[in-house]
């Protein structure tokens, strides 16, 4: 059985324009600028092993991010705090 590819990856209203911004600014983190990337890509219906090789992840990693964005929206792409003790610089 052939992989099928994932449809298109539908936004929430206003969201395409922020997720745009996201990937444009100068003063957004690198990894949040990625995760607009790849939301805007499977919006535009690209399959996910294409947006994988476009945007230099795995295809498990834009999986998981289809479904934050899916699940909580824009709120979805930011970073959880991750249990344990903090990092040191």
């Amino acid at each position: 059985m052939a992989n099928r590819t994932a449809p298109a990856l539908e936004l929430r209203d206003g969201d395409r324009s922020e997720l745009e911004r996201l990937t444009r600014a100068a003063t957004v983190m690198a990894s949040t600028a990625q995760r607009a990337r790849i939301v805007l890509l499977a919006a535009d219906g690209v399959g996910n092993q294409v947006i994988a090789d476009t945007v230099g992840v795995s295809r498990p990693t834009v999986n998981l991010w289809r479904d934050r964005y899916a699940e909580r929206g824009l709120q979805g792409l930011a970073d959880e705090p991750r249990p344990g003790r903090p990092r040191r610089v």
